[in-house]
C-alpha cells in the first residue's frame, strides 16, 4: 500500500501568463472574418484565392457550418480549383469533422497526385469517425510516412481503447527510425497507461530528460503524471507533478484525480488547499476529483463541504457525476436514506453513474428494497449492460428470493447478454501478457499450467505437513 502523500514539497508559483485572458485574436482564428473576406471577394466579382478558399473551409469547419462548406465546396468545383491538393485537404478535414466520411473520401478519391500530408488527413478523418481498420489500411497504403501520419494512426488507437495495437505501432516507428516528437509520445504514454506498460512509460520519461529537442510541456508532463498513476506509482508521480514547469489547471486536476484512484483523500485536499493559495480558479473537474477522492475514503462531511463550495462560492452547477459522487460516498458510508435525498432533490434526471452509487452502497449495507429500485433504474438506462443484471441477481439471492434470481439469469439468457471473462495482465521485461479466465492461448501456456500444477501439489504436502505434525504434537501431548 503506498503511504499517504501530504504535498509538502516546494511548488513554485504558476507562471501567470499562461492564466492571463488575452483579447489578441488573429484573423486566422475568428472563422467569421475568414467567411466574411470569402464572401466580400465574391461581392466583388472576384473568385478568392487559394489561401482564402482554405481559411474559409477551416471556418466552417471550427463553426460546424455544414451547409456554407458544401456551398464554398460547390463553388470551387465550378471554378475547377478541386485538383488542388491542398484545397481538397480542407474539404477533407471538413467533411470528417462532419461525419460525412464518404464525400471526404470522394475529394480524396479526386485528387491523382496525393501527397503525404493529404494522405494523413484523409486517415485522420478515418480515426475521429471510429473507422480504426479503414484508417490502419490507409495508413499501410502510404508510399511515405512522416512523423505526422505515423501520429495520426497512434493517436486514433490510443483515443479508441486500443493500447497494445499504439504499442506495437510505437516499437514499429522506433524500428523504422522515425524520431518521436512529444504528440508521438503524448498518444503512447495515454497507451501506457490504459494499458499499465510501467517500462515503456518510464522509458519514455528517461527519454525526455535525455533528449534537449523534447521539452517538458504542460501536456507531457500531465501525460507522465497520469501513466504514472495508472501504474500505481502514485509517488513518482507526484515527484513529476512537483518537479516540473509548466503547470496549467489540467495538470492539479490530473495530481488530484490521480489521489482520488488511489484513494488518498487527504493528499487531495491538501493539494486543494496549495491549489486556492496560488488564486489558481476551480473548475468542474477540479471538484470532481475532489469528490471522488472524499467518495473512496468515506469523507462524508469534506464532500458535503466541497458539493457546497462548487456551489456557492465558485457557481459551479453540479453535473450528474459530481451527484454521483456525492451519493457514492455517502451510500459508501451506509447513509443510504440521505443518498436518497440526495436523489429526489436532483434537478435534472439521475443517470448511471449516481444509481450505480446507490446500487454500490446497497449491496454492501444489505438494502434490499432501495438497491433494487436503483438496480430497475440502471436496467432502464442500460438494458444490455451485464454488471446490471448481475447485480440485480446477487440482490434477489441476498434477499432469499431465488426464484427472482433465476428469472433474471433467465432473461438474460434470453436475450443474449452474456458475462464476460474476467482478465489479468502482467508486465515480463516490458511485455504485456494478458489473461483471461479459462485461457489457454498463451504461447507458453503449457508451462504456466504445469507451474500452477506444481504449486497446487506443493501447496497440498505442506497442508498434509501441517496436518500430521499437528497431530504428532497432540498425541505427544496425551502421552506426557
Amino acid at each position: 500500500m503506498v503511504t499517504v502523500i501530504f504535498p509538502a514539497k516546494g511548488i513554485t508559483n504558476v507562471n501567470q501568463r499562461e492564466h492571463a485572458p488575452t483579447n489578441q485574436t488573429s484573423k486566422a482564428q475568428r472563422p467569421a472574418d475568414s467567411l466574411l473576406f470569402y464572401y466580400q471577394t465574391l461581392s466583388e466579382g472576384r473568385f478568392p484565392n487559394k489561401r482564402t478558399l482554405i481559411l474559409a473551409i477551416k471556418a466552417c469547419t471550427l463553426v460546424h457550418s455544414v451547409e456554407e462548406g458544401k456551398a464554398i465546396h460547390a463553388q470551387i468545383i465550378k471554378n475547377e480549383s478541386n485538383s488542388d491538393r491542398f484545397i481538397a485537404s480542407a474539404l477533407v478535414s471538413f467533411y470528417s469533422a462532419s461525419g460525412e466520411l464518404t464525400s471526404a473520401r470522394q475529394v480524396f478519391d479526386e485528387i491523382n497526385e496525393k501527397d503525404t500530408t493529404l494522405r494523413t488527413t484523409m486517415m485522420t478523418g478515418y480515426v475521429q469517425n471510429g473507422s480504426i481498420d479503414m484508417a490502419r489500411h490507409l495508413f499501410d497504403e502510404m508510399p511515405d510516412r512522416d512523423v505526422a501520419a505515423w501520429n495520426a494512426m497512434l493517436s486514433g488507437y490510443a483515443k479508441n481503447g486500443m493500447p497494445r495495437d499504439a504499442i506495437q505501432l510505437f516499437r514499429a516507428m522506433q524500428i523504422n527510425n522515425f524520431r518521436p516528437n512529444e504528440i508521438t509520445l503524448v498518444s503512447t504514454l495515454s497507451a501506457c497507461s490504459q494499458w499499465g506498460c510501467l517500462s515503456l512509460g518510464a522509458w519514455i520519461h528517461a527519454y525526455v530528460n535525455r533528449n534537449g529537442d523534447i521539452s517538458f510541456t504542460s501536456t507531457l508532463i500531465n501525460s507522465l503524471i497520469h501513466m504514472y498513476a495508472k501504474c500505481g506509482r502514485l509517488g513518482i508521480a507526484y515527484d513529476v507533478f512537483a518537479e516540473n514547469e509548466p503547470r496549467n489547471l489540467e495538470t492539479w486536476n490530473t495530481m488530484l484525480t490521480s489521489f482520488a484512484i488511489h484513494g488518498h483523500g487527504v493528499g487531495a485536499l491538501s493539494l486543494f488547499c496549495q491549489m486556492m493559495k496560488m488564486g489558481l480558479m476551480p473548475d468542474r473537474i477540479t471538484f470532481l476529483a475532489i469528490l471522488m477522492a472524499c467518495s473512496h475514503c468515506g469523507m462524508v462531511d469534506h464532500a458535503y463541504k466541497c458539493f457546497d463550495c462548487m456551489c456557492r462560492v465558485y457557481g459551479h452547477e453540479p453535473q450528474a457525476e459530481h451527484y454521483g459522487c456525492l451519493v457514492d460516498a455517502l451510500a459508501r458510508s451506509g447513509l443510504l436514506v440521505e443518498s436518497m435525498m440526495v436523489i429526489d432533490a436532483m434537478p435534472f434526471e439521475p443517470d448511471n453513474s449516481v444509481w450505480g452509487g446507490l446500487l454500490g452502497g446497497c449491496l454492501t449495507h444489505r438494502n434490499y428494497e432501495l438497491g433494487l429500485r436503483a438496480a430497475n433504474h440502471l436496467l432502464e438506462q442500460e438494458p444490455y449492460e451485464e454488471a446490471r443484471y448481475i447485480a440485480l441477481s446477487n440482490l434477489y439471492t441476498m434477499a432469499g428470493k431465488l426464484e427472482e434470481a433465476v428469472k433474471v439469469r433467465k432473461v438474460m439468457r434470453d436475450a443474449g447478454i452474456k458475462k464476460s471473462s474476467g482478465s489479468s495482465s502482467i508486465e515480463v521485461d516490458g511485455i504485456i501478457h494478458e489473461f483471461l479466465s479459462g485461457d489457454r492461448s498463451h504461447c507458453l501456456s503449457m508451462e504456466i499450467y504445469s507451474m500452477v500444477e506444481i504449486i497446487d501439489r506443493s501447496l497440498e504436502l505442506e497442508s498434509s505437513k501441517s496436518f500430521l505434525n499437528q497431530e504428532a504434537n497432540k498425541k505427544s501431548v496425551r502421552l506426557r
